[in-house]
Order: C-alpha cells, then sequence, then structure tokens
C-alpha cells in the first residue's frame, strides 16, 4: 500500500475515534456553506453530506446557522432563528419540534444539560433576551423556565457553562421603546442549582473592559473545558485568551489570528478546533497545548450577592429609604430653580449654534479612520452581526452606510465610509474610514 495513503487512512481512524470517544463534540456551518470545505464528511464520520443536503433543502431561501451537538450517544441539531431541532438517526433527520413557531431566537445559545436540551437567550429589532428555555421531549415543544434575578434587555454570544451553572460575559443591553442601548464590561452567571443571576467580575490585566467590548471585535469558540476569546486589537494580554471553565483563569498566548471564526465549517471534539483558513487551507488547534504556552492575566469570578460595606446591612439601607426619597426631590428642585435663574441670566445673550454629531454609529467608526474593514468587522461594530439573513444584514448595512454618510456630509462636507473592491476578488468588498 502506499505510504502516503496509509497514513491518510490511519490518521482517519485516529479522528474518527476521537470524535465518537470525545465527552464534548460539535459542529457549526451554514447553509450550503459545508460545501466549501471539499469534504463530505465531520465529526469522523458522525455527520454525512446527505444529512446537510437535507438540511439545505430544507433551509434553501436563505442562510441558516445549522449548530450540531452531542447529547450522551445521539446527535443533534439546532437550526439558527428558529425552534427547530432534530435528531440524526441512522443517517436521516428526526424532526423533535413539533410546532411551526418563531421567536427572538436569533444568536441563541443551545446546550445539554442534565440529559436535556436548552436554549439561552436570543435577540431580535426591538429587543434583546437572556430567557432560559427547556425542550419537552413528551410534547416537542419548548418551554419556558423561571430564573430569578434575570438581567433584562440584555444579551450575548458569549456563553459557557461548568459544574456550577452557566455564565454570560460582556454583551448589551438593547431596547428602543425604552431608549436603552448600552454595552455591559462585564457580566452575569446563572446559579443553575437555585436558577438564579448573579453579577460576574471579567479582569484581564491592563484591559479596559468597556473599551474592549464595544470597540472590539471578540470571537467566542466553547470547548469542552475552555472558552477561546479571539481578538485581533494588537492591545496587551489580548490575542487568544483562553479561559479555564472551571477555575475561571484567563490565560494569554500572543496570536493575532481569527481564522476559526469566518471559516465556513467549525468542528470541536474535546478541546481540539478543526476549521480552514480563508485561503482553504485545513488547520487544527489544540487549546490543551495553547494553554501550556500560555500565561495567566486575568479571571473570570462570580460576585455574591448581598455584600455590603462594614457596619451596613439591608435593614439599615431601608430605613434610609424615605429619606434619601425626599432629598432626591429637594435635590431636584434646587437644581431646576438654579437652571431658570440661568436661563432668564443668558436669554439676551446670542448663542452661536456649534454643530454636533449625536449619532452613535458615526462615533464607533471614528476610531477606525484610516483603516480598511471587512464586512464582518464593520458589521460587528455596527451591532449587525447577529442579523442571521445574509440578504437582510446586506440591505440593513447599506441603508445604516447611506446615513452615516448623508449625516457625516453634512457635518464635514465628505462621506465618512468609502467602498472599495477587493481587486484581487471582485466578490468582496472593503470600507475604509475617513474621518
Amino acid at each position: 500500500m502506499n505510504k502516503g495513503v496509509l497514513l491518510l487512512l490511519l490518521f482517519f481512524v485516529q479522528f474518527s475515534l476521537s470524535a465518537i470517544g470525545s465527552d464534548s463534540y460539535w459542529l457549526r456551518t451554514k447553509t450550503k456553506d459545508w460545501k466549501k470545505s471539499g469534504k463530505g464528511t465531520f465529526l469522523g464520520g458522525r455527520v454525512q453530506a446527505p444529512v446537510l443536503d437535507s438540511l439545505d433543502f430544507i433551509y434553501d431561501k436563505s442562510s441558516y446557522d445549522y449548530h450540531f451537538y452531542s447529547k450522551g450517544e445521539e446527535l443533534f441539531i439546532l437550526v439558527s432563528c428558529t425552534f427547530d431541532l432534530y435528531r440524526v438517526k441512522d443517517g436521516a433527520l428526526e424532526k423533535q419540534y413539533n410546532y411551526q413557531d418563531r421567536g427572538y431566537t436569533c444568536g441563541t445559545n443551545p446546550f445539554d444539560r442534565d440529559n436535556s436540551h436548552y436554549l439561552l437567550g436570543g435577540k431580535g429589532f426591538w429587543t434583546s433576551q437572556m430567557d432560559l428555555l427547556a425542550f419537552d421531549e413528551i410534547n416537542g415543544t419548548w418551554e419556558w423556565v423561571k430564573t430569578e434575578e434575570q438581567p433584562m434587555d440584555y444579551h450575548t454570544s458569549f456563553v459557557y457553562q461548568n459544574s456550577k451553572g452557566i455564565f454570560s460575559l460582556f454583551g448589551h443591553y438593547y431596547n428602543p421603546r425604552k431608549g436603552i442601548d448600552v454595552w455591559e464590561p462585564q457580566g452575569y452567571f446563572l446559579d443553575w442549582e437555585s436558577k438564579t443571576w448573579k453579577k460576574v467580575e471579567i479582569r484581564i490585566d491592563g484591559v479596559d473592559n468597556l473599551e474592549l467590548v464595544s470597540k472590539s471585535t471578540i470571537f467566542s469558540i466553547e470547548t469542552q473545558d475552555y472558552l477561546l476569546l479571539a481578538n485581533t486589537s494588537g492591545k496587551d494580554n489580548l490575542g487568544w485568551n483562553v479561559l479555564e471553565k472551571e477555575s475561571g483563569k484567563m490565560f494569554y498566548f500572543l496570536s493575532r489570528n481569527a481564522d476559526m471564526a469566518h471559516s465556513p465549517v467549525l468542528e470541536v471534539i474535546g478541546n481540539v478546533l478543526h476549521y480552514q483558513s480563508e485561503s482553504g487551507e485545513p488547520k487544527t488547534l489544540d487549546l490543551d497545548f495553547i494553554k501550556s504556552k500560555s500565561v495567566v492575566v486575568g479571571e473570570v469570578r462570580v460576585l455574591e450577592a448581598g455584600i455590603l460595606p462594614s457596619g451596613l446591612s439591608w435593614k439599615s439601607i431601608y430605613l434610609l429609604l424615605p429619606f434619601l426619597f425626599v432629598g432626591g426631590i429637594l435635590w431636584v428642585m434646587i437644581v431646576r430653580r438654579a437652571k431658570k435663574s440661568n436661563l432668564k441670566e443668558e436669554k439676551n445673550k446670542a448663542i452661536e449654534p456649534v454643530p454636533t454629531l449625536n449619532f452613535e454609529p458615526i462615533s464607533l467608526l471614528l476610531p477606525y479612520s484610516g483603516q480598511q474593514l471587512t464586512s464582518e468587522t464593520l458589521d460587528q461594530l455596527l451591532g449587525l452581526d447577529g442579523l442571521e439573513n445574509y440578504d437582510f444584514k446586506r440591505m440593513k448595512r447599506s441603508r445604516l452606510i447611506k446615513e452615516i454618510n448623508k449625516r457625516y456630509l453634512d457635518f464635514a462636507g465628505k462621506e465618512l465610509v468609502l467602498r472599495h473592491k477587493n481587486p484581487d476578488d471582485r466578490r468582496f468588498t472593503y470600507y475604509k474610514i475617513q474621518a
């Protein structure tokens, strides 16, 4: 037998055994994207082309994320922006969800725990949420699970679980009806036993969390024992940050590569990632090895509720509330009276209007002046990365760029965002920011 063929066969057998024997494995791809890999089988043979072809036939009108994950010895699929759950059995699809409902399940986080299926969070055009849903296998429905102290109008894609519960890092509060559009620089923890949410502190040495989450592009991938945060900002202690899920320790490895986030197919088996570079080259990343070559730069820890400064108690605070309320009213009355007095004094003064740019998308792009951004980076900055429908995302991006350029043209006499085609591949567009 040819030596090269023998080595390839041995690799395939080893890969298949590792996939079947691993405690944790999952696969993520999109409608028809898996074909770009040039492969017809994934997860060591557990996912075959006919299963993916069947999904493409059902969801051919748009681009949907397919999230394959294990539950015991079985393999299941959740389809993004739907409640559709399938089981893979004997190489065919068995639909588990029996209804046709749709809801705010874009950007949801599917996971298996206590031998049951769960969904956590989702977002739409008008709201964000971190509701917990459990799957009722008897009736084929998703049922809402009540949790205590749930953060409202909040969503994040940086989610992982350990033996104690579910962590959600960073994130964003959004509800246009309430005028809420704020970044979360820390995070939350859902204690699984009590089903109670608690605040989380995220510390990375020398890193401003608010600047990180609001101005940088971060990608996350959960493996069996770690959460990988990939960041290409080039700042100290940011690159490949490997979070050890049980201990909460944050490790740093010097790398500015984020190919795994853009790969048409991403396979995770244990703590090993299999993906494809932008040039189409197969890549493998072992997080056990990366962690062994990394240094500790921070941690994630749960803040216990009810901790107060020394000498204070909740009872004393409740007794003080009426006095604080009355004092607040008096302070507002004093401030209003002072403002009225100042207005009277300035009534006859001519004030030259100062042009301002009170438009958040412009303020988000200005720090990137002189840089050339990809569509993915621009979508992340403008908050469009959670839109799963490719055509709708492109339409929203085009309209938002048009509005940005119109406002900036009125303000500065020129457009802020310029489109450029990639000379090597005219299908790709770059966006240059010129302040």
